[in-house]
């Protein structure tokens, strides 16, 4: 061994040898850990997902999850309607309903009766307003607020036929308004391109008789279809 090192030329050439095997040595142990980090990387990010989704469903449960405390129900020759509402809700309509008596005995005029009629159906489609414009505000910072505002818009809609009847029974008013739950729901669809839900809502809406360019909603969403 010591007559190797005697020879500068064959030094050289184990020394070259040497430092080529304990490179390959250092990329083999390299590449190791770079698998095992990758691999404990992917883990966390599977377990992490997997985390994020359960977390989603939770929300939508509870978003979803409402005690009801009464049923709302409206008769007339056309229509038959009946909604569970929430303890707040039944509130809502409870003081609707105590305001229309308290007009009822302090005027005679049956138009301003047939106003404060409307008012009273109108209290809940409100609600619902308000909690839709509070929950969609949030959204991109609350996943609960998304579902929360979904599920606004859909009791809206819900009960969208009342409140038809109730804008066409106050004498001070012409015409159906836009309608907050379809125009949220159908905002929210659109924003996850999910077009031919949105256009069932649009093709709802219009039949319904809500204000708005539905023809023109709807000719726009069929053509993000055929473009897919």
């Amino acid at each position: 061994m010591l007559r190797i090192f005697q020879d500068e030329e064959k030094k050289r050439k184990v020394m070259k040898q040497a430092k080529q095997l304990w490179d390959k040595s250092l990329q083999i142990g390299k590449n190791g850990l770079e698998k095992g980090l990758k691999a404990s990387g992917d883990g966390v990010k599977k377990a992490w997902n997997g985390m994020r989704e359960e977390r989603a469903r939770r929300e939508r449960e509870k978003a979803y999850q409402e005690e009801y405390e009464a049923q709302f129900r409206y008769h007339d020759n056309d229509l038959t309607f009946e909604m569970l509402i929430s303890a707040d809700e039944a509130k809502v309509y409870e003081k609707a309903k105590r305001k229309l008596k308290e007009v009822k005995r302090l005027h005679s005029d049956p138009r301003v009766h047939m106003e404060w009629e409307a008012k009273k159906y109108l209290s809940l489609h409100d609600y619902f307003t308000a909690k839709i414009d509070h929950y969609i505000k949030r959204r991109n910072e609350d996943p609960l607020a998304l579902h929360r505002a979904i599920r606004y818009c859909e009791r809206q809609i819900e009960y969208a036929p009342v409140a038809k009847k109730a804008y066409q029974m106050d004498p001070y008013n012409f015409g159906l308004p836009q309608h907050p739950g379809y125009n949220g729901l159908i905002h929210l669809y659109v924003e996850v391109e999910e077009w031919e839900s949105a256009i069932r809502l649009c093709t709802q809406a219009k039949k319904q008789g809500w204000q708005g360019d539905w023809e023109t909603e709807i000719l726009r969403l069929e053509a993000k279809v055929r473009a897919q």
